[in-house]
C-alpha cells in the first residue's frame, strides 16, 4: 500500500540536451516537489546529459540514467502512468494506491516517439488528466494536487489558453491549460512572467517574404538527400530555390526494410508511371549535416546569389525553436538566403497524427517559433519560415489551420501579423494502398503496401488545397495576406505547373516528377513555359 506523503514524480527525458523552456519547467517541478515533501526524478537520461547546477542543488531532485522499467522492475503496480488514453481519470484515492507518477509523454525522440504508448504496453497502469494539453510542470502540479492535496480533478481551478500580458499594448496567448493561482493568474515558471515585452517588438513586423525566381523548385523528398543531390538541384538554372529533405535535430531512424517508395501508373493504362507511393519518415541525416552541405555549396559560389535554400525540418515544438536558431545563425555565413520549412504533415509516422490537423499542436509550434524569433532579437537576422501542410479534405480542417494562424497573429503586439512567410501545400495523402498482380509494392510501418500517395492522383486535391488556402489567407489580408503558398502535388509537366500557378501558388514545387524524370523536369517545365509565353 502506498503512503500519502512519499510520492515521486518521474519525467522521462530521453534527449541528450535540455532546452531553456524544459529547464525552467523542471526547476518549477523540483521546487514545488520539495515544498510538498515529494521527490522529482528525471529518468532515462543519456550518459552525456549535463544536469544544470540550479536543478541538481534542489534536494528533492534526482537524475537517473536508468529507465522506469529498471527503477521499478520489482513492482510496476506502484507506478501510475499519466496517459491520455487511459480508461480512468486520476482521483484522490490513487494517492493511496501508487507511490510514483510517471510522465512518459513524447519527450526526447526525433520525431517525438509515443513513449506513453510504449510504457502502456509494458504493463504500467494509467490515469487521465483531461483532454486539454498541459505543459509538463502543469501536468505534475495537477497530479500533486489530486494525489497529495486530495482535490478531485474536476475541482481544480484551470485557465485554458490564457492571455499573458507584457504591458498594456503587448500580449501573447499561451496554447496550454494551466492551474489558476490565488491571484487569478496562471501558475507558470518564472521565465513566462519575466518575458521582456520589448523582445516581442520584432513580431509586429511583416516577416521577410520567400522569394523564388523562377517560381520553380523541388519539394522536400528523397531526391534531395545527399550533397550531390543538392548540388545538382542548385546548379540547375531552371530552379529558383532548393528544398532539402526534411531533417531532424538528431536524424531519423531510417530502416530500408520498411521505409520504401515505388512508382506506378495511376491510370493502369500500361503507359509510363505517373505516381508514387512511399512509406518514408524523414531523412536519416541530421539538420547539422544539411547545414554543412549548404555551407559547402555556398563556399563553391564565386558571388552572392538570390537563389537560396529552404531547409525543411520537423520535431517537437522545442526542437523547432532550436532549428530556427541554428538555421538563422548559419544564414549569416552564406552567399545566398536561407528559409525554414516546418514539416507538420508526414502521414507515415505510426501512432502520430500529422500535427497540422490539430489547432492545439499548430499553436504550440507557432508559439515556439515566435519565441525563437523574439529571443533571437537583433542578434539574428530574421529568415522566412513556412509550414508544410497535409492534404485537407474538409472545411473544418482549413478552419483549424486558419484559427491557429490567426491566434499566432493575435499573440503579437496590437495589429500584429502571423509570423509565417509561406505555406507549402501539400504533402502526400496517407494510408493509400497500391497492389500489383504479384503482391504488395512496398513495405510500411502501417502494414504491407500502405503509404502516402503523390503524383497524378494527388494533383486535383493539391490544386484545391492551394486555391482554398489562397482564398482564406486573402480573406484576412491584414494578418495573413502576406503568406505565400508554394504549391506541390502531382506537377509532372508544364501543364501541371500552369494549373498550380492559376490556383494561386507563388511558386511550384516538384517531388514525384523529380524522381521520375530527374533534374531535367525543371528544364522541361521552364522551356514549355517560355514557348507558351512567346506565342502570346
Amino acid at each position: 500500500m502506498a503512503t500519502a506523503s512519499s510520492k515521486t514524480y518521474i519525467v522521462e527525458h530521453l534527449d541528450p540536451e535540455l532546452g531553456t523552456w524544459s529547464e525552467l519547467e523542471y526547476l518549477a517541478i523540483a521546487r514545488e516537489s520539495q515544498e510538498a515533501g515529494a521527490k522529482f526524478c528525471l529518468s532515462s537520461l543519456p550518459e552525456t546529459f549535463k544536469v544544470p547546477e540550479a536543478l541538481s542543488s534542489i534536494p528533492s531532485f534526482t537524475a537517473e540514467t536508468r529507465g522506469v522499467e529498471d527503477l521499478y522492475a520489482s513492482d510496476k503496480s506502484r507506478v501510475c502512468l499519466l496517459d491520455p488514453a487511459a480508461a480512468k481519470d486520476l482521483a484522490p484515492e490513487d494517492g493511496e494506491k501508487f507511490d510514483a507518477f510517471l510522465f512518459g509523454g513524447i519527450l526526447g525522440d526525433d520525431p517525438p516517439r509515443d513513449r506513453t504508448s510504449e510504457l502502456r504496453k509494458k504493463g504500467f497502469e494509467g490515469r487521465r488528466l483531461g483532454p486539454i494539453q498541459m505543459t509538463t510542470d502543469t501536468a505534475v502540479r495537477v497530479t500533486r494536487l489530486v494525489v497529495q492535496g486530495k482535490t478531485p480533478l474536476n475541482e481544480i481551478p484551470y485557465l485554458d489558453h490564457p492571455e499573458l500580458k507584457f504591458n498594456k499594448h503587448e500580449s501573447t496567448q499561451m496554447p496550454f491549460r494551466y492551474v489558476k493561482g490565488q491571484d487569478g493568474k496562471p501558475i507558470m515558471p518564472e521565465f513566462c512572467e519575466n518575458v521582456p515585452g520589448k523582445d516581442m517588438d520584432i513580431m509586429e513586423e511583416v516577416p521577410p517574404p520567400l522569394e523564388i525566381n523562377p517560381p520553380l523548385l523541388n519539394a522536400a523528398c528523397p531526391w534531395a538527400t545527399t550533397l550531390d543531390d543538392l548540388r545538382r538541384l542548385y546548379a540547375c538554372p531552371w530552379t529558383g530555390a532548393v528544398t532539402t529533405r526534411t531533417s531532424l535535430i538528431h536524424g531519423f531512424d531510417h530502416d530500408p526494410a520498411k521505409h520504401q517508395y515505388t512508382f506506378f501508373d495511376a491510370g493502369q493504362t500500361g503507359l509510363a508511371p505517373n505516381a508514387s507511393i512511399n512509406s518514408f519518415g524523414y531523412s536519416p541525416l541530421a539538420l547539422e549535416s544539411y547545414l554543412g552541405f549548404i555551407k559547402t555549396i555556398s563556399d563553391e559560389q564565386s558571388a552572392r546569389s538570390s537563389k537560396g535554400f529552404i531547409v525543411s525540418v520537423t520535431g517537437d515544438p522545442e526542437d523547432i525553436e532550436r532549428c530556427y536558431k541554428l538555421i538563422a545563425t548559419a544564414a549569416q555565413d552564406m552567399k545566398f538566403p536561407l528559409a525554414m520549412e516546418i514539416n507538420l504533415s508526414c502521414p507515415n509516422i505510426p501512432n502520430r497524427q500529422p500535427p497540422a490537423y490539430s489547432q492545439d499542436l499548430l499553436s504550440a509550434y507557432l508559439f515556439s517559433l515566435q519565441r525563437a524569433i523574439a529571443t533571437g532579437g537583433v542578434n539574428l537576422t530574421r529568415i522566412p519560415v513556412g509550414l508544410k501542410t497535409p492534404p485537407y479534405t474538409h472545411a473544418t480542417e482549413y478552419q483549424t489551420l486558419i484559427a491557429a494562424l490567426e491566434q499566432a497573429a493575435a499573440n503579437t503586439s496590437s495589429g500584429g501579423v502571423c509570423p509565417l512567410s509561406f505555406i507549402t501545400a501539400t504533402n502526400t495523402l496517407g494510408m493509400c494502398l497500391v497492389v500489383a498482380d504479384d503482391g504488395d509494392l512496398l513495405s510500411s510501418p502501417a502494414g504491407p503496401g500502405f503509404g502516402g500517395v503523390a503524383g497524378a492522383p494527388l494533383h486535383p486535391l493539391a490544386l484545391g488545397n492551394v486555391a482554398m488556402l489562397r482564398r482564406l489567407l486573402d480573406s484576412n489580408a491584414a494578418k495573413l495576406g502576406h503568406i505565400r503558398v508554394v504549391g506541390v502535388g502531382g506537377v509532372l509537366d508544364e501543364e501541371g505547373f500552369r494549373r498550380m500557378m492559376r490556383a494561386g501558388a507563388h511558386a511550384v514545387a516538384v517531388a514525384t516528377g523529380l524522381g521520375l524524370k530527374g533534374v531535367g523536369i525543371f528544364e522541361e517545365i521552364g522551356r514549355g513555359t517560355e514557348r507558351r509565353q512567346s506565342q502570346i
